[in-house]
């Protein structure tokens, strides 16, 4: 048996024991309820389980920040340098807390 029989062997194998992965095709952002493979479904899986991926005030902020600051890995703040909005976050972030900023 060649190498591409033995995979299809092993895929059938798979799909024969229920275990055959298919990944499924999201039709939008995913809430309670969404559209995969073009069913409304009840989503039980997703970790957007604060309802933020499709807040319209979240997604206009992301949008702002992206046209500011662009896209892209960047790097550490000790390689690339801390930008105004690390010091934002970290503001705010310590006013909830009720802490002092460092």
């Amino acid at each position: 048996m060649n190498f591409y029989e033995q995979l299809v062997s092993e895929m059938n194998e798979l799909k024969t024991n229920g275990l055959f992965v298919t990944i499924r095709t999201l039709n939008g952002a995913q809430g309670a309820w969404f559209e995969v493979d073009g069913k409304k479904v009840l989503n039980l899986c997703s970790n957007n389980y604060l309802g933020f991926a499709n807040n319209e005030r979240l997604k206009k902020a992301a949008i702002e920040a992206v046209e500011k600051y662009g896209v892209g890995p960047g790097a550490v703040r000790s390689i690339a340098g801390t930008m105004d909005i690390h010091h934002q976050l970290e503001k705010e972030l310590a006013e909830f807390k009720k802490q002092r900023q460092l």
